[in-house]
């Protein structure tokens, strides 16, 4: 039969033998850990310890520059070139002109070579024989993206 309609809330629970448990007999959290300790079961946190890499001084949302003495890829040059190519609208285009020198500059810096197409309405990245880190075509594409979306160059 259904349970009686009342105000107060009851909350019944189906063990295997059949037996109906309510919230109130049900044993709490805590008190099924010392049950479990008393009846010789394994506490699993006793492998949980402190590893050396997680420690408070190392920061690990800190993003470190690519150092290209300390950081060399074998053969000193990536494999393959990469390159990226995004599509702009057409009202894009004066600002992409105006800006196109100073984006240059800048994927020149990381060794980045940047083309601009107007007559397709297009901006490529891509890498170089000198280009040393192999995140920077990434950062490159990403960065036209941005250019291609309206984002000014000093934020993008």
């Amino acid at each position: 039969p259904p349970p009686p309609k009342s105000k107060s809330k009851c909350v019944y629970a189906y063990s295997g033998n059949s037996t109906i448990k309510t919230a109130a007999t049900m044993p709490s959290d805590t008190e099924q850990d010392q049950q479990q300790q008393q009846q010789g079961k394994k506490n699993h946190n006793k492998y949980r310890r402190d590893k050396p890499w997680d420690n408070e001084e190392i920061d690990h949302w800190a993003i470190e520059k690519w150092d290209e003495e300390k950081d060399n890829l074998p053969g000193d040059s990536l494999l393959e070139e990469s390159s990226f190519a995004t599509l702009f609208p057409k009202y894009r285009e004066k600002y992409l002109r105006e800006v196109w020198p100073v984006v240059t500059r800048a994927l020149d810096k990381v060794k980045i070579g940047c083309e601009l197409n107007l007559i397709e309405g297009s901006m490529t990245v891509m890498t170089t024989r000198k280009t040393s880190d192999p995140y920077i075509i990434l950062k490159a594409r990403d960065l036209i993206k941005l250019l291609a979306r309206s984002i000014p160059v000093a934020q993008a």
